[in-house]
């Protein structure tokens, strides 16, 4: 309750509304705890219930109703997807509903927060094209991760590096996530922006064998801008007197110069606006790996990620780590 130095809350009086007292009680402890899991969240009414908003969507919302207390996590997928975990509670799409006397352990609360968080961060403003293309760790926001699971992105690389996750396989890695995380969600989610940021997972495909390396730049013009420099300037990128021809199936080729061996490969995707995807074998490799560029639109700005895949070694990988580094340095200070 509201004491004479604090502004009345709107949960304050749908509180003090609710006549049963063990109901009054139980949400009172519900709001509580949501007020722990949700530092920083906007209380209100929404739907003439409590509700916690992050951001400006609601996160979370509880009710009476006569009989029985309600818990909504405003959308139609979270009390499905936990349907498992909520057997023996009355439910429906949108809700849970408990007995007064029965409330919702904090165990089974705090996971009705984090998947709705989940799904809030991996939802977005980006759009559809955009998100499909966008790392883990542009969908799913540092604040969400760190409320799930306890440690924001940055951190969770320094501790999988310091783990040596970077030589395990993708099963080993979500089970060395799992040892700190219960959720399957995040330990895959977690797992994917690990081998996405170490170069071990190229956005939008599948893990594949061999060695492989990413490297990103934010660059300070806009999506179209950066499409139209990749496909009429390609000699900003690949090199010197190349030409490119944005038809899949078509070959280009970048001469040979001193200090660097000349390349050949194919262009095998071209999706306008957004992604260039082709073979990469220099002179002396005896196979292609891939090259694939994607176009990420920001608040300011695009990303430009570059992904290389089935390198013939480490000593390679590193090498095309430097190369790409220093294009989109280029391409920026340009």
């Amino acid at each position: 309750m509201a004491t004479k130095n604090q502004k009345p809350q709107p949960i304050d009086a749908y509180l003090a509304s609710v006549k049963d007292p063990v109901a009054r009680k139980t949400l009172g402890a519900l709001r509580l705890q949501l007020r722990k899991l949700l530092p920083g969240a906007i209380e209100t009414i929404s739907y003439r219930m409590p509700a916690f908003k992050v951001d400006g969507n609601v996160v979370a919302g509880f009710a009476f109703f006569k009989e029985h207390c309600g818990y909504y996590p405003f959308s139609g997928s979270v009390v499905p997807a936990l349907k498992p975990e909520l057997e023996g509670y009355s439910t429906s799409k949108s809700g849970v509903t408990f007995r007064p006397d029965k409330p919702l352990p904090a165990k089974l609360v705090k996971r009705l927060v984090q998947a709705r968080l989940a799904e809030i961060a991996t939802g977005g403003k980006m759009p559809a094209a955009a998100r499909k293309n966008a790392l883990i760790t542009e969908r799913v926001t540092d604040s969400a991760v760190k409320e799930a699971t306890g440690r924001d992105w940055k951190a969770w690389m320094r501790a999988l590096d310091a783990a040596g996750a970077a030589e395990l396989n993708h099963k080993q890695l979500v089970a060395l996530v799992a040892r700190e995380v219960e959720s399957g969600w995040w330990q895959q989610s977690i797992a994917v922006a690990y081998e996405q940021a170490r170069g071990k997972r190229v956005v939008g495909e599948t893990a594949t064998t061999g060695f492989q390396v990413g490297v990103v730049r934010t660059l300070p013009m806009t999506a179209p801008e950066l499409w139209d420099l990749l496909t009429k300037q390609a000699e900003r990128w690949l090199g010197p007197d190349v030409t490119l021809k944005l038809e899949p199936g078509t070959s280009y080729e970048i001469p040979k110069r001193r200090g660097a061996p000349g390349v050949r490969g194919e262009l095998r995707v071209v999706k306008a606006g957004q992604r260039l995807r082709m073979t990469w074998q220099p002179d002396g490799w005896k196979k292609p790996a891939t090259l694939q560029l994607t176009l990420v639109p920001k608040a300011r700005g695009v990303s430009l990620h570059v992904h290389m895949e089935k390198l013939p070694d480490a000593k390679t990988r590193e090498a095309m780590r430097e190369r790409w580094s220093k294009v989109l340095a280029k391409i920026a200070k340009d």
